[in-house]
């Protein structure tokens, strides 16, 4: 679970993904981004440089592509602004098209080998699910909202009692409709369905997408700063003895 086999070994490229002028959505703004984007991988196949011997004071990034920071400079993927803000090393374990059931699965294998004592998680699309051990993204029809919610809240649950503090967070527009649903009307839905209670839904931290990254679809540094933001004021009401 803290492998991606296919991402280890791979040359550095400039392009992956949707970030190339072929599937960008627009193809002016990617002809027209202004920074140099490079893509290096970990010798476990994560963007990020390779971990330190001593993991026992680090912050553990999960999440999908806008954690592995699709279309942006590595130095602006929120993992990295994080570290730079906060000073303190933060493991990304980002994975394009990772599914909320691999993100669960990979924070319980955290707090087996390494007892963390933080784990921030920023959930992926509701209708993506973990099929024979691989990432699989669904059509819209495939399982239905009700069918979304719960496992949602199943892996969200699991992760919310493991034994260290956790940040969650959503990326904008985690259903897949996302001409129907805003992050407000998210909330709401969540607290309606009654897959959570209140105040789990109250721990989720939802923004807004203020920029996009070079392939269109992904978010910004402005973004990036924003979820940053967000995740420091989060850990400093966290209790103190827990985190230090």
């Amino acid at each position: 679970m803290l492998k991606i086999t296919s991402r280890i070994g791979l040359p550095v490229t400039e392009t992956s993904g949707i970030d190339c002028l072929q599937m960008c959505l627009n193809k002016e703004h990617f002809r027209n981004y202004p920074k140099k984007i490079t893509y290096q991988y970990n010798s476990r196949g994560f963007r990020d440089v390779e971990w330190p011997d001593d993991l026992s004071d680090v912050m553990w990034c999960l999440g999908d592509s806008f954690t592995v920071g699709i279309g942006q400079p590595y130095e602006e993927i929120w993992p990295q602004v994080l570290e730079s803000k906060l000073g303190r090393r933060c493991i990304n374990v980002g994975e394009d098209g990772c599914s909320n059931d691999t993100m669960a699965l990979r924070a319980q294998e955290i707090c087996k080998l390494y007892r963390p004592k933080l784990i921030v998680v920023m959930w992926s699309y509701f209708h993506r699910r973990r099929v024979n051990d691989k990432n699989v993204r669904f059509e819209k029809t495939a399982f239905g909202l009700e069918a979304d919610m719960y496992n949602f809240s199943k892996n969200f649950k699991i992760v919310d009692n493991l034994p260290t503090n956790v940040v969650h967070l959503l990326i904008p527009f985690a259903i897949i409709d996302i001409n129907k649903y805003s992050n407000q009307q998210l909330e709401y839905i969540l607290i309606q369905s009654k897959v959570l209670n209140d105040q789990q839904v109250k721990n989720i931290l939802t923004f807004p997408q203020l920029d996009r990254a070079r392939d269109y679809n992904h978010f910004d540094i402005k973004t990036s700063e924003y979820v940053c933001n967000l995740i420091e004021k989060k850990i400093n009401n966290f209790d103190k003895q827990k985190i230090i």
